[in-house]
């Protein structure tokens, strides 16, 4: 299936899997263009449901993307081919009403595509594992709890090293300063990892400052607090983390995913689920404060991580006791996409 030693944007197994590779709300009157590992898709939405096709005419690979909706069919642009939703060609103006419809004229169709969770999911080939799920299994009960699509960024990067950064937790006091590492330096003690196939869970309880909570600004609890954070991964391109705040009782559930458009090219899709988030503005600040980090993030990457390979083999880098949760992503995201 690929390359057993490094891992790319365009790597041959990432077929094999589900990726977002739009927002629901995109994909509106007109097709749209969407790539994925260096294949192009067009998105349309047929009587109200998505369908997904390679985005080429297979009369002269005009891209579908640039074409329109008529009578709930896909009309190609350059020659007014029409498709139906299950690819089939339903017209040829040139040939006239009655005319024989070539079978090669059927557009291929990927092994499935879904909306959940304001997303479109695409699995080109028949997926060896589950579609990831936005929110924390099982939901906490509350009214006020909701689950916020992030802004969509595009980001020049390998997908590997984004997921890593996002489940590496000691870069928080040099990259986060601003932010959510403003407390400093600790050290990183051993994680609980629970494997799953080809996910994993690794939980850890530890001290901090909690700069946030509105009880340590009004004296009503000690900024040092203590918290437990549950990192989850699920292969190929898809991180959680959920944040249970222990002397408060809050929590938050952030997920994490990439979408490999090319080989120098991402799509990140970031979702934050938590009591509060009905109410608009407290859950405009939260995405705002969430963005904060992730820009943190993105500078990073453009001046310490861009161009960088990212090595299946865990022996190719150094590793420390801190870095247990890293070698486990390798561990199976290397098996995921082995040959």
């Amino acid at each position: 299936m690929g390359d057993d030693t490094e891992f790319t944007n365009l790597h041959p197994a990432l077929p094999d899997f589900w990726h977002p590779v739009a927002l629901s709300a995109e994909v509106d009157a007109d097709p749209v263009g969407v790539r994925l590992a260096g294949q192009g898709w067009v998105l349309a939405r047929v009587d109200g449901t998505v369908a997904a096709f390679p985005d080429a005419c297979p009369h002269r690979r005009a891209r579908l993307s640039a074409g329109r909706i008529v009578d709930g069919t896909l009309q190609c642009r350059y020659h007014g081919w029409r498709y139906s939703a299950d690819g089939a060609c339903v017209d040829i103006p040139a040939l006239g009403e009655d005319a024989s419809i070539p079978a090669r004229a059927t557009l291929s169709r990927p092994a499935a595509v879904a909306e959940q969770d304001g997303l479109v999911w695409l699995a080109p080939r028949p997926p060896r594992a589950p579609r990831p799920t936005l929110a924390p299994l099982p939901m906490p009960d509350g009214a006020d709890i909701a689950t916020l699509i992030m802004p969509v960024l595009r980001v020049p990067a390998n997908a590997a090293i984004l997921i890593d950064n996002f489940l590496d937790e000691a870069h928080l006091p040099f990259v986060h300063a601003a932010t959510i590492g403003g407390a400093g330096p600790e050290p990183i003690e051993r994680a609980d990892i629970d494997r799953q196939d080809l996910a994993f869970t690794a939980v850890r309880e530890h001290t901090f400052t909690n700069l946030t909570d509105p009880g340590v600004q009004d004296g009503t609890r000690p900024a040092v607090q203590h918290r437990r954070m549950t990192y989850g991964y699920q292969a190929p391109l898809h991180a959680t983390l959920l944040l249970e705040f222990l002397d408060s009782g809050g929590w938050q559930f952030l997920t994490f995913t990439v979408q490999p458009e090319d080989e120098q090219g991402c799509r990140v899709f970031q979702t934050l689920t938590g009591p509060g988030m009905t109410d608009p503005e407290q859950a405009r600040s939260a995405v705002e404060y969430e963005m904060s980090i992730f820009a943190e993030d993105l500078d990073l990457q453009r001046n310490a991580l861009s161009g960088l390979e990212f090595p299946l083999d865990p022996a190719a880098e150094l590793h420390t006791r801190a870095d247990r949760v890293a070698i486990e992503f390798r561990r199976v995201l290397a098996e995921a996409v082995k040959a």
